[in-house]
């Protein structure tokens, strides 16, 4: 019986070295029914110009309940971010995000937050977020685009509204995103 029980007990720590691991596995942070978060960055994709496809549709209301199109930043580059107050890796990326989209004021930046409009004004708030956040409550407008199955995950859009490049899992700014914004300001 002992013998069972610490091979339970190896296996069970063993899986949870492998989700933690370097190879991006998710931590459920939902106590089962919902998002997760990505600990460490899964992935980062850059399309070429000539293969990207049309964003999906995103719209809906802002923290602040008035309406809000992607649509409308058609013509400037776009980052989508995904993302939810209560995700440890979208609080660790904000403040980066937060400065990337200061020092580049012909960039628009976009917030999608999931599930959790409540949290996510006081969060704006308190962190100077300058960029709105439209309110994902059912996680519908995630399942139309090719979000991971957890938190954060970063899109950029050209400025046709085509995505142009993928971030699964937390990113470093000024090491995944400025070299795309600038690689697409270049593109223009």
């Amino acid at each position: 019986m002992r013998r069972v029980g610490l091979a339970a007990v190896v296996l069970a720590v063993a899986g949870l070295v492998a989700a933690c691991s370097g190879g991006g596995g998710t931590v459920d942070a939902t106590g089962g029914g919902g998002f997760n978060f990505v600990q460490q960055s899964a992935g980062k994709d850059f399309v070429p110009a000539g293969n990207r496809h049309e964003a999906p549709k995103l719209a809906g209301k802002n923290l602040d309940g008035a309406a809000f199109d992607v649509a409308s930043l058609r013509g400037k580059i776009v980052v989508v971010n995904f993302w939810a107050s209560w995700c440890a890796p979208c609080r660790a990326e904000t403040p980066g995000l937060v400065q990337l989209s200061k020092a580049n004021p012909t960039v628009a930046f976009l917030g999608v937050n999931e599930k959790d409009p409540s949290g996510a004004k006081a969060f704006v708030r308190d962190n100077g977020v300058p960029y709105p956040s439209v309110v994902d409550r059912l996680g519908t407008l995630a399942a139309g685009w090719p979000v991971a199955p957890g938190l954060p995950s970063t899109f950029v859009l050209d400025a046709n509204g085509r995505i142009a490049a993928r971030f699964t899992g937390p990113v470093v700014p000024e090491d995944d995103l400025k070299p795309v914004l600038t690689r697409l300001q270049a593109e223009a």
